[in-house]
C-alpha cells in the first residue's frame, strides 16, 4: 500500500469512528435512536426496526450471555451455521420488467393450511429463558398474522396452553426410547387440535454446542430449571433422543395417530426417496440450524436434490439461515413449498416480546412481496428456477 493509500485508509477509519460517536450526533440534535447508520442502529421499539438484523442487535444487548449462546450457538466451529447463510449468495435473482405487480399474492396452502405468507415458525424450546411469556407470546404473534406455528416437545408451556393462544398449530415430536412417553405426547397434541405431527430425525444424539454447554455449566444451580409443560404429570423422566431410531418409527407413529406426518431433518436425495416411499406427508429440509452435526452442507444447497427426489409427491419445506425476503424467494424458486424461521423470531421475542415476533413476521412478509414485485411474480406459483441465476464463487453477475 502506498503512503497516499495509507493516509486515505486512515481518514476513512477516522470518519467511521466519528459517524459512530454519540457525542457528534448529540451535538447535532439527533435523537439517540437514530444515532447510527441503519446497519449499526438499535431500534427503540419494534416498529422502528427496519430488518431482522437490527432486532437481533437489540436482543443481544438485552439478553444474558447464556441465553444468547442458547439461541446463537452452532455445532463445533459454527461453520454449518455460516454455510446456511452463505448459500444464499450463490444465487442471483433474475428480475423482470413491465409487469403489472399492483396486486401480489404471497399466500400458499401447505398440508391443508392456508397461509398468507409462506413463512412458518419453526419449533424452539425453552422460550421462557428468552421472555417471561415464552411460547405464549410467540403464539399470540403468530395468530395475529395468521401464521402457522410448530410447538416444540421441549416447550415451557404445554401444547394445550400454546394452542389456546395460537392460530394454526403443528406439534414437533422428539423420538424417545420410552414409547409410553411418545404416546402421551401424541395424545396431548391431538387433544390440542394439532393436525400435523413433525418428527425431528436429526437428533439421535446431541450436537457439540460448546458455548451453550460452557454457560450451562457456569450457571448450573443458580436458578431453578424452567418447567417443561409437555412432561407435566408424566411419571417418568423426560427422555428425548433415540440413538436406535430407524425408519420403522414411521409405521409405529402411523399406528398411534391419524395426524399427518412430516419428517424434519431430511437433507439428501436418498433419505427423501425413502421418506416418500414410506408415505410421509411432508419433509422439512433442515440441519437444525447448524446446531447438530457440523456437516458444512447448507440446507439451501440440499434443497434441489430433495425436491427432485420427491418429484412433487409431497410438500418440501426448509429452514436454516433465512433472514431476508430475498432468501425466501430463492428457496421458493428452488422448489420449497414454504420456509421456516427459528432464530429471527427468537431474537424478536428477546428484544420486544410478542411485538418483536410480530415485527419479524411483518418485515419478512414485506420484503418477500417487494422482491416478488421486482421479479414480476404476482403469486408464489410464478416463482420458479427461471427466476434464479447460479453465481460462480467470487464473481458478480453483470
Amino acid at each position: 500500500m502506498t503512503t497516499d493509500e495509507t493516509r486515505s485508509a486512515a481518514r476513512r477509519d477516522l470518519l467511521r469512528f466519528l459517524l459512530r460517536s454519540p457525542l457528534l450526533w448529540a451535538a447535532a440534535g439527533v435523537a439517540p435512536s437514530v444515532q447510527a447508520r441503519p446497519e449499526l442502529a438499535v431500534p427503540a421499539s419494534a416498529g422502528e426496526a427496519l430488518d431482522v438484523f437490527q432486532i437481533e442487535r437489540l436482543a443481544r444487548q438485552k439478553l444474558g450471555l447464556p441465553v444468547i449462546h442458547y439461541i446463537a450457538n452452532g455445532a463445533d466451529d459454527g461453520k454449518t451455521v455460516q454455510a446456511n447463510r452463505d448459500a444464499f449468495d450463490a444465487w442471483a435473482i433474475r428480475v423482470r420488467r413491465l409487469v403489472d405487480v399492483s396486486q401480489v399474492d404471497a399466500g400458499v396452502t401447505v398440508l391443508g393450511e392456508r397461509l398468507p405468507v409462506p413463512v412458518i415458525l419453526a419449533p424452539a424450546g425453552n422460550q421462557q429463558s428468552i421472555h417471561p411469556d415464552g411460547e405464549l407470546a410467540t403464539a399470540r404473534a403468530a395468530r395475529a398474522s395468521a401464521s402457522l406455528m410448530i410447538a416444540s416437545t421441549v416447550s415451557n408451556h404445554s401444547v394445550g396452553a400454546i394452542a389456546g393462544a395460537a392460530g394454526p398449530l403443528w406439534f414437533q415430536l422428539y423420538a424417545s426410547p420410552d414409547r409410553r412417553l411418545m404416546e402421551k405426547l401424541i395424545r396431548d397434541a391431538e387433544t390440542a387440535g394439532c393436525r400435523v405431527l413433525v418428527l425431528t430425525v436429526d437428533s439421535n444424539t446431541r450436537g457439540n454446542r460448546e458455548g451453550e454447554a460452557w454457560w450451562a455449566r457456569a450457571t448450573a444451580g443458580r436458578q431453578p430449571p424452567l418447567p417443561l409443560g409437555n412432561f407435566t404429570g408424566y411419571d417418568g423422566p423426560p427422555r428425548v433422543g433415540d440413538m436406535a431410531l430407524t425408519w420403522d418409527i414411521i409405521d409405529w407413529i402411523r399406528a398411534h395417530t391419524s395426524m399427518k406426518l412430516v419428517l424434519k431433518g431430511i437433507v439428501t436425495r436418498e433419505d427423501a426417496t425413502l421418506a416418500a416411499a414410506r408415505g410421509v406427508d411432508g419433509i422439512i429440509v433442515s440441519n437444525h440450524g447448524g446446531r447438530q452435526e457440523e456437516s458444512l452442507r447448507a440446507t439451501l444447497t440440499c434443497l434441489p436434490e430433495v425436491v427432485e427426489a420427491v418429484a412433487g409427491r409431497l410438500p418440501v419445506l426448509i429452514d436454516g439461515g433465512f433472514r431476508r425476503g430475498t432468501d425466501i424467494f430463492k428457496a421458493l424458486a428452488l422448489g420449497a413449498s414454504a420456509i421456516c424461521i427459528g432464530r429471527p423470531y427468537l431474537w424478536g421475542l428477546g428484544a420486544f416480546g410478542e411485538d418483536g415476533v410480530s415485527r419479524v413476521l411483518a418485515i419478512l412478509r414485506d420484503e418477500l412481496k417487494r422482491i416478488m414485485q421486482f421479479a414480476g411474480t404476482t403469486s408464489v406459483g410464478a416463482i420458479d428456477a427461471t427466476r434464479l441465476e447460479h453465481r460462480v464463487q467470487g464473481s458478480h453477475p453483470s
